[in-house]
């Protein structure tokens, strides 16, 4: 019996690399430049490892996953030394992504769901360029402590995804002070964004 599962060791360390996303490309890297170029820039690029092919989806029944066949997390600045969003992006699988993008808007109806008044958080839905816009605002960015906003867009064509946390700035300097600003400031990310996925190489 254990002569077999020494023969099944190869096989499964196999079938574990056959898994490992292929990394003589770099598909998402034009958007991650096309984001550089606008007012938000990053400093590093932090590139998902080959082996990390999905990631967990918290759910309060369960736990899902969804594929990412290669992604990138950036700490995007304006001009405050504090960053102003933490950006995810990335790429599913192959045939993956209208699943994919079924468990991403089911946790995010699910967290507007379980909001509760006097802090209820909608969930804001839009469409630009092909690219749908799910988001989750806090009212005030007085309410928020930590991450003020948290927004999904979704480009089927290319089958990426993104994922922005909106981040308060309590010291300073800040980049926004009052409500309008951070508004403002996010209506410009998100059209960014959404203008990047759309295009990357404008």
């Amino acid at each position: 019996m254990k002569h077999r599962h020494l023969l099944a060791l190869p096989m499964l360390v196999a079938a574990l690399a056959a898994q490992a996303q292929d990394r003589t490309a770099d598909p998402l890297g034009p958007l991650a430049q096309c984001i550089n170029r606008s007012q938000f820039q990053f400093k590093t690029q932090d590139r998902l490892p080959a082996s990390a092919t999905t990631r967990i989806v918290k759910m309060k029944a369960e736990e899902r996953r969804v594929s990412t066949a290669d992604g990138y997390r950036l700490m995007l600045f304006r001009k405050s030394s504090l960053p102003f969003v933490n950006l995810k992006i990335e790429r599913s699988a192959a045939g993956q992504f209208a699943s994919d993008r079924e468990t991403i808007v089911a946790q995010m109806q699910e967290m507007s769901a379980g909001s509760k008044p006097p802090h209820q958080v909608p969930l804001e839905t839009d469409a630009r360029d092909g690219v749908e816009v799910l988001g989750l605002n806090q009212a005030s960015i007085a309410q928020a402590q930590g991450i003020i906003s948290l927004y999904t867009l979704l480009h089927a064509a290319s089958g990426t995804v993104a994922t922005a946390y909106l981040l308060n700035q309590p010291a300073d300097p800040r980049d926004f002070v009052t409500d309008a600003q951070y508004q403002t400031l996010r209506t410009q990310l998100i059209a960014t964004l959404a203008s990047c996925m759309a295009d990357p190489a404008q």
